[in-house]
């Protein structure tokens, strides 16, 4: 189910002499992949879905330019550039449109330039050139996930404190922006040299742009269903693409728990108020699972099926939702 995965290696075994096999699940099979496999073919390679998997006959890709939109996924243009610097001629990419997710994109090139890839870019990110060059081995101590690290950190900002250590708060990742957020709403943030501490406040609704960190929709809009005021998230249509209707799966869930809440093509608006607990159908999302329990902490009586969804990416998540005081039973 992870999207990353398949795209990266897409990339990468178009490179591989013979044919190369990816399977994935229900879920992943409507996120989009077809313009990073077109790319991939105009470049030589060959490909074929049959169901639930990517056949990739690679081997013939030598290198060259391609086109492909940027505002889709930034993982497309992740993965080529991954696979870029071992082409035989190299390769040049050029954006049609703006790309989304840019701090994604500077990981990426951070990355690279760490295992000793160099690779030249204009100033918007829409144009790429890499030379063929070889990667250098080398050490590196992988940070904290700052996507990850926004259930317990909002825990803390609904209804008590929670530290989180392992963070960089220099890093690129697009979600460290959580922390600013939290401070907007009113949530007490405390830095040192080892944890990222986040206390309750009064929380109050903002006002903010999620096109760059489309993964936190949903733990800002569980805060946000707790807030005062009506919150507007803009830049939301992507999160529609992710492993459920991200949007559809919040509305759903916060009608139920009797909270305004309406959508527009690419903003959210949520009235903040008094949730009621209730069942709440997670759509096997791990993001809509852990949401919905910033919101099960705080007023109670909240059943969130098929849970156990929360191991794609947090598979302790349980474990630490109990460590810092919640109140959890599972059934089996």
């Amino acid at each position: 189910e992870s999207a990353a995965t398949l795209r990266f290696l897409s990339a990468v075994c178009s490179l591989i002499k013979g044919e190369s096999h990816l399977t994935f699940g229900p879920s992943l099979a409507k996120r989009p992949v077809v313009p990073l496999l077109q790319a991939l073919e105009s470049l030589g390679a060959i490909t074929q879905r049959k169901d639930n998997t990517i056949i990739i006959e690679g081997g013939g890709v030598k290198g060259g330019t391609v086109k492909l939109a940027g505002d889709i996924s930034s993982q497309f243009i992740s993965a080529l550039l991954i696979a870029a610097p071992l082409m035989d001629k190299g390769l040049t990419i050029r954006l049609s449109s703006t790309p989304v997710s840019v701090p994604y994109l500077k990981m990426t090139l951070e990355i690279l330039e760490h295992f000793g890839i160099d690779v030249e870019t204009s100033a918007d990110l829409k144009n790429y050139k890499i030379a063929p060059q070889s990667y250098c081995a080398k050490d590196i101590v992988i940070e904290g996930d700052w996507s990850a690290a926004s259930y317990p950190l909002a825990l803390g900002a609904s209804g008590g404190r929670a530290s989180v250590s392992g963070l960089n708060i220099r890093s690129f990742q697009a979600d460290r922006i959580m922390l600013e957020l939290l401070q907007q709403m009113g949530a007490i943030v405390e830095i040192s040299s080892k944890n990222v501490t986040v206390s309750t406040g009064k929380l109050k609704a903002i006002e903010t742009d999620l096109t760059d960190s489309i993964d936190l929709l949903p733990t800002l809009a569980a805060l946000a269903a707790l807030a005062e005021g009506q919150s507007v998230f803009k830049g939301i249509a992507k999160a529609r693409l992710k492993e459920s209707n991200r949007v559809l799966a919040m509305k759903d869930g916060l009608t139920r728990m009797g909270i305004a809440i309406s959508e527009e093509e690419d903003r959210l608006l949520i009235t903040g108020g008094k949730p009621i607990g209730t069942a709440i159908d997670s759509y096997k999302d791990h993001r809509i699972a852990m949401a919905f329990s910033i919101i099960g902490a705080a007023v109670g009586n909240t059943v969130i099926t098929d849970a156990e969804c929360v191991a794609k990416t947090y598979p302790t998540f349980w474990q630490d939702f109990k460590a810092l005081g919640g109140k959890v039973t599972t059934n089996e």
